[in-house]
């Protein structure tokens, strides 16, 4: 495990890496990067631990697996601040620790294809693909993670002046996907990283509607 002294400090880092898993992969892959680490390209954070890269597929990630076993990473299970996340493999080498995911963020939250396409830029270093996902589906993404660290992100973030109305429609669209309801749990984690983000004085204009949202999934549980 990376100690909170050893961060990622520097986005030539996260960019180095890469060039490496992509002279290694045997063929092209596409991920998107989807936390921190964009954060740290945009000059809106000092450092990161993780570093979230979603693929497309299992298929996908097990390449990325590999790839990075080639390079002498560590292969390791999930720990306790992932339990909210779909990661169930991690690749820890010195200060790198890549949080690996395979379409699904959480339950049945995944990937969408307007995530993919929100992407803010598109790099290519050898066989890998990286595309940067937009600050609003970062926030998502910190708001359902709830690790160390997320809470303060996402201040970040929203002092950024984000589109609330864009984060809305992804979060309420991913919830009406048809799909078990005990599969939507997800919609309470927004709810509470919002309140907190609200205890802490700021405003969070889709509040209310997420709230709405989580009503909803509560009764729907209860009555299951």
């Amino acid at each position: 495990m990376i100690s909170s002294s050893s961060k990622i400090s520097r986005r030539e880092e996260v960019s180095e890496l890469f060039e490496q898993l992509g002279r290694v992969l045997d063929q092209k892959l596409e991920a998107l990067l989807i936390g921190g680490a964009v954060m740290l390209e945009l000059g809106m954070k000092d450092a990161t631990k993780d570093i979230d890269v979603v693929c497309r597929s299992e298929a996908d990630k097990d390449q990325l697996l590999v790839a990075a076993r080639a390079l002498g990473f560590q292969i390791i299970g999930p720990q306790k601040r992932h339990e909210r996340l779909g990661v169930n493999r991690l690749a820890v080498k010195g200060r790198h620790n890549l949080d690996l995911f395979a379409e699904r963020i959480s339950y049945d939250f995944s990937i969408s294809e307007d995530m993919w396409q929100r992407a803010t830029k598109i790099r290519s270093f050898g066989n890998l693909v990286v595309r940067d996902a937009s600050i609003e589906d970062i926030f998502i993404m910190k708001l359902i993670a709830n690790r160390p660290g997320d809470a303060p992100d996402c201040t970040k973030l929203v002092i950024a002046e984000l589109d609330f109305d864009a984060i809305y429609r992804e979060i309420e669209a991913q919830y009406r996907k048809r799909g078990d309801v005990e599969q939507k749990i997800w919609i309470t984690y927004i709810e509470e990283g919002i309140a907190r983000l609200e205890d802490n004085d700021l405003t969070i204009p889709i509040g209310d509607k997420i709230s709405l949202l989580a009503n909803e999934y509560h009764e729907k549980s209860a009555y299951k």
